[in-house]
């Protein structure tokens, strides 16, 4: 099981369902809370919804009713929300590595779909460490 020294959630967004299941799948021995999402109105009800809670946000780019890019946007422009938020972007977008640049602090990297499970956990870390 991979430690957890500050309690946070981990949120996945994404219109697929299958993608969520395989991420929530990769993450079975994170031991957090994880909530899935299907587009990016329910991603922003969630982070709303739980005002204190600190989410790392696996954040699909390509949803209805408000895509990610959205999402991405509404949290930079919150500083309760940026404080609190850490974003991981993953995506069919063979552009992905480019994606990162002009997303804000709020998006720790960007990631590639399939992705890779262990690059996942590592950014997972990362952002623990940032919301500490």
């Amino acid at each position: 099981m991979t430690n957890i020294e500050n309690p946070y959630a981990i949120l996945i967004a994404d219109d697929d369902e299958i993608n969520r299941v395989i991420l929530k799948h990769m993450l079975k021995y994170v031991s957090v809370e994880i909530s899935c999402v299907s587009n990016g109105e329910e991603a922003m009800a969630f982070l709303n919804e739980s005002a204190n809670r600190k989410v790392i946000l696996l954040l699909d780019l390509n949803m209805p009713n408000m895509d990610g890019n959205e999402v991405i946007a509404r949290v930079n422009m919150d500083s309760s929300l940026k404080s609190r938020v850490k974003i991981i972007v993953i995506t069919a977008n063979l552009l992905s590595a480019y994606l990162k640049t002009g997303m804000g602090d709020s998006v720790l990297d960007c990631l590639e779909k399939p992705v890779n499970k262990e690059e996942l956990i590592n950014l997972i870390k990362l952002g623990a460490t940032q919301l500490n």
